[in-house]
């Protein structure tokens, strides 16, 4: 035993040593900062109950974006560490050579994000000669587009124009746009002054069309700081958790973070929410494994597909390169660290 000793106290020396580097895995930053989308996820639990401070001990700045496309911005300009994306907003950003990893899934997209009519509209085809609004290259302008060719419409008859959710609601009122493909809580405002819910995300999810918004990182940051990352999963995974545990305080935070809405508005959109478990991220239906990456990698091709056609990007995203996007490790990592 003496001699394994006099090695561990010797490894212990020097690791005391004077200009030796912190190891990469117990290093801090001096804090994290933290992008994400004004959606109801469990990123606005994380956020108000400061699972993140508790779990990483560093402060915790938090950026609010109104869509993937400025979290992109942000992301490729250094001033985010962590980002909340959407499926084309990601599918985007690789196509113009961004590096950034996705870690986890945030949320995938049901009722929560929904195109929203006058009361006249009764049908997909009735947009013909109509004006329709919704933020381009995010989900709701890739699902709107693929709603409206799957039901044969004519596009070349439908105008479509590049509106943020939070600036839908007075021209609709005003009557200046006919319908808009966005997401809460905005999606709710319009209902309240007259509008109808004719499709939603969810029911494009059920025709094979599932949509999600996905957390990234910075590559620099993560090698640099993994344990961060690994606590960074840790507390939005305790989110989740407290959103199914929790539903009525889960609903208040909600509704206090995102401010102009009611409780009841909160559970409605935490209903049009789905999020998912450990398990369930790291299944082949999405994020999969490090041996073998799921059907998001795919979901990104699909997109990139889709946008490369309607001359959103101008270079596909290949397999290889969407599953290079696909980082599950950590989720692994935290899945091992948690087995007895």
């Amino acid at each position: 035993m003496k001699p394994l000793i006099s090695l561990l106290l010797a490894a212990f020396l020097l690791a005391l040593s004077p200009g030796m580097p912190q190891a990469a895995d117990t290093a801090k930053p001096e804090k994290v900062r933290i992008g994400y989308l004004s959606l109801v996820n469990g990123q606005l639990l994380s956020k108000y109950l400061k699972l993140h401070e508790k779990e990483m001990g560093v402060p915790v700045e938090w950026f609010r974006f109104n869509s993937g496309r400025d979290v992109n911005t942000a992301m490729a300009s250094d001033s985010i560490d962590f980002g909340n994306v959407g499926l084309p907003p990601a599918t985007i950003g690789l196509a113009g050579g961004m590096d950034y990893w996705g870690i986890m899934n945030a949320n995938v997209l049901g009722a929560v994000e929904s195109l929203v009519v006058k009361p006249e509209i009764n049908s997909l085809k009735d947009l013909e000669g109509k004006t329709v609004v919704t933020p381009f290259g995010s989900t709701s302008h890739y699902l709107l587009i693929k709603a409206l060719r799957d039901a044969g419409v004519d596009l070349s008859k439908v105008k479509i124009m590049d509106m943020a959710p939070g600036e839908a609601l007075a021209p609709f009122i005003r009557g200046d746009i006919d319908a808009a493909y966005i997401w809460e809580p905005s999606l709710g405002l319009v209902v309240q002054n007259g509008g109808k819910i004719l499709l939603t995300s969810q029911d494009m999810a059920d025709k094979g069309d599932v949509t999600w918004d996905m957390i990234s990182v910075k590559p620099e940051f993560a090698k640099k700081y993994p344990d961060i990352v690994n606590k960074f999963i840790i507390s939005e995974l305790k989110a989740m958790d407290y959103w199914r545990e929790h539903p009525e305080e889960a609903a208040k935070i909600i509704a206090e973070e995102l401010g102009g809405i009611s409780e009841e508005d909160a559970k409605r959109m935490m209903g049009g929410t789905r999020l998912l478990g450990l398990e369930e991220q790291l299944s082949p239906a999405f994020m999969g494994t490090s041996a073998k990456k799921g059907q998001s990698a795919q979901d990104i091709v699909n997109v990139a597909g889709f946008l490369l056609e309607q001359g959103r990007i101008k270079n596909d995203v290949p397999k290889a390169k969407a599953e290079e996007f696909i980082h599950p490790e950590f989720l692994e990592q935290v899945r091992a660290a948690a087995k007895p």
